[in-house]
């Protein structure tokens, strides 16, 4: 065990007692956890970083999310893996990765490109992370390095098979014995609790959409109960730490502020005091009276125009100027009507980050009130005004960027997106990685896609695939807001098919394009590219980005779209010498049953795998997918054995296999492969 700190201060002790309330580790997982140096980063409230299990972790407030982050960042080193005694924490001479953390990398990554299980939606939320892709795999290994126990709610019950030899000794069985309880149980909650389980638990990040009504687990009665007396605890230690610390974060502007962890912080606060109205009053510190008075002000419900908003705001800054530190909890359309008409702030320091704040609404605030006034009755020419902002600040220039284009949004909507659709192609494309949120949220797709050299209609094809790039490489952030985007580009797709389903592949070969969205979105457009050439069909599926979506998951949603086509496309994977996809793809439609059982709305059909089957049968032969399905029944059996799926993975692979075979409509076809499936699983 590493040795805490000997000055470590009550407040580290309050703090992991919070996180072992919440997460309840075993009594080794906890005794490790007090034995970590954490630290408290007094004066920096958005200080969380960790140097690793030898050495420290610091975190600047009060938030178990954060807290159990850095200590999951720490915690790699105090068990070894179960099992595989050959796997040491000790790092190299070189500094690199310890063959421990390698393995466990290597591990993540498989995965992810496991079958859909019951664990499909963990991965699914892995793969909605921002910018994750098999050439930047550090989104997902971060995450399971440091949020097992935020996503699990502390359960090894939800941590994949695979990885639990890692997490064995820290997490107990926990609360939950499945993901699809415990996302009923999430489905379950009131919005008062929902808000409580997202305040330590990441099951908010689930999509579940396709899954309407689960069943839901019974956790213990008293695990949202105790939930909220933890982080009420952990709420008042903000504001107090807030009132204490408050003089340490006044300062002159600094440019490097970031703008939006500072609103968010302060926002916090105004929702704590909102939570807790009288905590603040009763602190017998200094700045406590101020900051409850100003958090009051600012936690009312706001009335009136933006304009009354502004003025009721200035006028309250003359009476109370130490309100000005907390310009940033103000709504952007307010903020732009008070520095527009010119109110007088109070002098004086103030935080660090409203001085920076204030300095660029000065700066912004004027700007975007030209732009909008020359916009709103000449879009054209608002552009051009803008066009020359944009060249002055520079691409670079991010946060400045987000500022702007925020205040222009929340200030008239309706004008900043004339004069945005105004701006120049070259412009919009530059935009992209500075605002892309921003773009997503003034422009539809069908006008943003066309800003960016995407439409059906255009010739210049390398200009399109820059164009596709430019969309898929700057996503807005949130997996949701990207969807309709991406739906209007398979859309251009299917479109650009019709003409020449070739030169459409190729163009999807040469870009980062999301290929199994595609053959969800557009499966006839799909097929029809996969059938036109079968080498490029080939390399399509074996192209396709690996850790979204490998070629056995390609293949599998090609079974979906056009099951005989995905049925010669797999044989053509084994003419080419291809056995371990072929074993892979036949192992994918093992939970179709099941999962399918759990809710309709998924894209499974077991009407399509009986199909597919009956399209190998025929190509190839009874022997021949006997075989085939025997070496996946191999794999699978190797893989059981290991602990890297579950233990009833090739009873559900038998029972989806027999059940698709029984919805064909041909008997004897019905009994040749039922026969087929069972000599393979070693039935009969």
């Amino acid at each position: 065990m590493p040795t805490r700190h000997p000055d470590t201060v009550p407040w580290v002790e309050e703090r992991v007692d919070a996180v072992v309330a919440l997460y309840q580790p075993t009594k080794a997982g906890e005794a490790l956890l007090r034995s970590l140096d954490l630290r408290q980063m007094e004066g920096d409230p958005g200080f969380f970083g960790s140097y690793g299990f030898n050495e420290w972790a610091g975190v600047g407030e009060a938030s178990p999310i954060g807290v159990m982050h850095e200590l999951g960042h720490s915690y790699w080193g105090g068990f070894p893996v179960e099992g595989r005694p050959d796997l040491s924490w000790d790092i190299p001479a070189d500094g690199g990765l310890s063959t421990a953390m390698q393995s466990y990398h290597q591990d993540i990554l498989t995965f992810m490109a496991q079958p859909p299980d019951q664990f499909e939606l963990l991965r699914q939320r892995l793969r909605n992370l921002p910018d994750i892709s098999s050439e930047n795999t550090e989104p997902v290994l971060h995450n399971l390095e440091a949020d097992m126990a935020y996503n699990t709610a502390g359960s090894l019950n939800l941590v994949p098979p695979i990885l639990r030899k890692y997490w064995i000794s820290f997490l107990p069985a926990g609360r939950f014995d499945d993901w699809y309880g415990a996302a009923g149980w999430f489905q379950s909650l009131s919005p008062d609790e929902v808000s409580t389980a997202g305040k330590w638990l990441g099951f908010e990040h689930l999509d579940l959409r396709q899954y309407p009504s689960l069943d839901p687990a019974t956790p213990p009665d008293e695990m949202i109960l105790t939930a909220r007396t933890v982080l009420a605890t952990e709420e008042k230690e903000r504001l107090r730490d807030l009132a204490y610390g408050f003089d340490l974060l006044i300062g002159d502007p600094q440019k490097e502020e970031n703008f939006e962890f500072w609103r968010r912080y302060l926002r916090d606060k105004v929702t704590l005091y909102r939570d807790h109205p009288d905590y603040l009053a009763a602190l017998s510190i200094s700045r406590a009276g101020q900051l409850a008075s100003a958090l009051k002000f600012l936690a009312a419900e706001a009335t009136g125009s933006p304009a009354q908003q502004a003025q009721h705001l200035a006028d309250q800054l003359v009476n109370e100027p130490f309100l000005v530190n907390f310009l940033p909890v103000v709504d952007n359309d307010v903020l732009v009507e008070l520095f527009s008409s010119g109110a007088a702030l109070p002098e004086g320091k103030t935080l660090q980050a409203t001085a920076s704040f204030v300095e660029r609404l000065k700066i912004f605030g004027a700007k975007v009130d030209s732009v909008l006034h020359t916009g709103r009755t000449d879009p054209s020419k608002g552009a051009a005004e803008l066009e020359a902002f944009i060249a002055e600040t520079g691409f670079d220039q991010k946060d400045d960027l987000r500022l702007f284009f925020d205040l222009f949004r929340d200030r008239n909507r309706t004008v900043a997106k004339n004069v945005t659709l105004a701006l120049s192609d070259e412009t919009v494309g530059g935009l992209m990685a500075p605002v892309p949120f921003q773009l997503r949220t003034y422009l539809e797709p069908s006008e943003l896609l066309p800003k960016l050299g995407i439409t059906s209609a255009s010739t210049n094809t390398k200009a399109l695939r820059v164009g596709i790039a430019v969309l898929i490489d700057e996503p807005s952030g949130n997996y949701q807001v990207d969807e309709p985007f991406l739906e209007a580009l398979y859309q251009v797709m299917a479109e650009r098919v019709e003409n020449d389903a070739l030169e459409t592949a190729r163009l999807i070969l040469d870009s980062p394009f999301p290929l199994e969205g595609m053959i969800l979105a557009q499966p006839e457009a799909a097929a029809t590219i996969f059938s036109g050439d079968i080498e490029m069909a080939l390399f399509l599926a074996t192209n396709s980005d690996t850790l979204l979506a490998s070629p056995w998951r390609i293949i599998y949603r090609l079974i979906k779209a056009d099951p005989s086509l995905a049925a010669e496309v797999l044989a053509e994977f084994h003419r080419r010498g291809e056995s371990s996809l072929v074993a892979e793809s036949l192992a994918y439609l093992a939970y179709d049953k099941d999962r399918q059982g759990l809710s309709p709305q998924l894209p499974i059909s077991l009407e399509q795998d009986g199909r597919f089957l009956s399209a190998l049968l025929t190509i190839e032969g009874a022997p021949w997918l006997e075989a085939r399905l025997g070496e996946s029944v191999e794999l699978f059996q190797q893989r059981v054995a290991a602990g890297e799926v579950s233990p009833d993975f090739l009873e559900r692979y038998r029972e989806t296999l027999e059940f698709a075979a029984a919805f064909l409509s041909g008997g004897e076809t019905r009994t040749i492969l039922t026969g087929v499936i069972r000599r393979a699983f070693g039935l009969s």
